[in-house]
């Protein structure tokens, strides 16, 4: 199955066309991807902390941002996520995600999100462009 990594409107995280999604809004700060959001309640796992999974999957949003900034038309092959500190349900999250190596389909990135000033989960990302992308960037860049 083909998958249409270029297509992110109905995205849960930062899709604009989803009406049940966090729409999130993402700006470049130097190397980095820069995002915030707040959140809510529906999301939470033990009294007042952000679900695990729910944190794992900002941090994967954030990296993959890093990639889309690049131009590059990637999808997650590897997400290791380290949690430092209970997220908390209701304040505002800063995320940020940035590349750190590129070498032929493969993109590595790391990622943070900080609450209150404080580190609460950090991640690593192992990016992979499809082939038929890869191709068509190989392809473009020799007879370019």
């Amino acid at each position: 199955m083909n998958v249409n990594s270029t297509d992110t409107r109905r995205c849960f995280l930062c899709g604009q066309d989803n009406p049940h999604g966090f729409k999130m809004i993402f700006r470049r700060e130097g190397h980095e991807s820069v995002s915030e959001v707040v959140i809510p309640a529906t999301y939470q796992s033990f009294d007042g902390v952000v679900h695990g999974g729910m944190v794992a999957a900002f941090l994967d949003e954030i990296m993959a941002d890093a990639v889309r900034k690049t131009g590059e038309h990637a999808v997650t092959g590897t997400l290791t996520v380290k949690y430092r500190k209970p997220c908390r349900i209701g304040e505002k999250i800063e995320l940020r995600g940035w590349i750190t190596g590129k070498k032929g389909r493969i993109i590595d990135t790391d990622g943070k999100i900080i609450q209150n000033g404080e580190l609460v989960a950090e991640g690593k990302g192992v990016f992979v462009i499809p082939r038929e992308h890869y191709q068509e960037e190989v392809t473009r860049t020799s007879t370019g």
